[in-house]
């Protein structure tokens, strides 16, 4: 093939960056669906393909390589294994689904399937993650210790007004699944598997059903240990990771998609600047070259094309590695540590407990759900 056919399940604002990106690569689109069919014929009109009130009467009456689900998060397990029933290829935005339960019966559809499953993390893809992700892999950044991972940002309460929006039913879960999601996968992706977390997750004053604030301490099976924040209520907002190595401090600043002057790396002071460090203690200091090693700097030197960590550069990507036969790494078996990480956030904080990665099984309470079957009442207690 020399275009692939693709589809869009769900034309709301999302589908927007699915649309744009699928038009700057070698993609056609065959079909949008939505269940206001006017939503649907009002994204055809601008991005060609023909218009469906389902995804049902979408999959009879094309034939996509690829389907984005696009839709509000608490309908992409169902979709999903419906699109791969009809043997097509699914990409789910983010959160992929609701629950570990959710991800396992969509992965059991797939075994059944001659599609696959990928799922839009897309800040995997700038070349600044790339990079990071390739020198902490070999080592050229030295060993990772600690890490911070944030992600504070701002959502007025009419953000909340569609009636999915707040609920466990529609949302599934607050910041922590819904927005700060991108930066804990990236985080993982860099850092590896992670072993236990403690967590706490409060209310403090938007209209929902869980929390609007949570955060969470972290032990890495590498021995790394990290902190992780996830807000709705900071005006100024900001997307950040750090991770202070044996080499030096990368960290990458950003919003909603870095590009590579959003990353620095500053290698480890030398021996001379080192010896120095907390003789004058309260005493402000600017930096200057002295500050750090004078040897060669990897960062520096890996730097290449700068590609931002936009739908586009996921999209093209994918689309790329399905026409060339090529495995798209962002799977949805590689993401599982990611859904398992955000279940153990809600789990601790709501049972006040520590937990292990290896303690999700599926007979844990919060496996088929992030509310663990906790009573709301008893869940409106301890957040808030």
């Amino acid at each position: 093939m020399t275009v692939l056919k693709v589809a869009i399940v769900g034309c709301g604002n999302i589908s927007r960056s699915h649309a744009r990106s699928y038009a700057a690569a070698p993609a056609e689109v065959v079909g949008v669906a939505d269940i206001v069919l006017a939503k649907a014929e009002e994204l055809a009109g601008k991005i060609g393909g023909t218009a469906y009130a389902s995804a049902t009467e979408l999959l009879a009456a094309t034939d996509p390589d690829l389907v984005s689900v696009t839709t509000p998060p608490g309908s992409h397990a169902e979709l999903a294994i419906e699109i791969l029933a009809a043997g097509k290829s699914v990409l789910l935005e983010k959160p992929p689904v609701l629950s570990l339960a959710e991800m396992d019966a969509v992965a059991a559809a797939e075994r059944a399937s001659a599609g696959s499953v990928y799922v839009v993390f897309q800040h995997r893809h700038g070349s600044g993650g790339l990079r990071a992700a390739s020198l902490l892999a070999d080592g050229s950044l030295g060993k990772p210790q600690v890490a911070v991972c944030e992600t504070l940002w701002f959502r007025p309460v009419s953000y909340f007004d569609p009636e999915w929006r707040g609920t466990w039913v529609g949302e599934g879960g607050g910041p922590t699944l819904g927005h700060g999601i991108h930066q804990i996968d990236l985080l993982l992706h860099l850092l590896g598997p992670w072993k236990s977390l403690t967590a706490t997750a409060v209310r403090l004053d938007r209209p929902v059903e869980f929390e609007d604030v949570s955060m969470a301490s972290v032990i890495f099976e590498s021995g790394a240990v990290a902190t992780v924040i996830n807000s709705l209520l900071s005006p100024r907002e900001l997307s950040r990771i750090r991770i202070d190595t044996t080499g030096g401090s990368l960290e990458v600043n950003h919003l909603y998609g870095y590009s590579d002057a959003d990353w620095t790396f500053h290698p480890v002071p030398d021996a001379a600047r080192a010896a120095t460090l907390g003789l004058d203690p309260g005493v402000r200091r600017t930096g200057s070259s002295s500050d750090v090693s004078s040897g060669a700097d990897p960062w520096v030197a890996s730097a290449g094309d700068d590609v931002p960590s936009n739908h586009e550069a996921q999209l093209g990507r994918l689309v790329d590695d399905l026409l060339a036969g090529r495995t798209h790494e962002t799977t949805l078996a590689s993401t599982r540590p990611t859904m398992e990480f955000v279940t153990a956030l809600y789990a601790s904080a709501l049972t006040g407990t520590a937990m292990r990665r290896a303690d999700l099984t599926p007979d844990h309470p919060f496996y088929r759900a992030l509310h663990g079957d906790v009573p709301q009442a008893v869940i409106d207690r301890t957040m808030t």
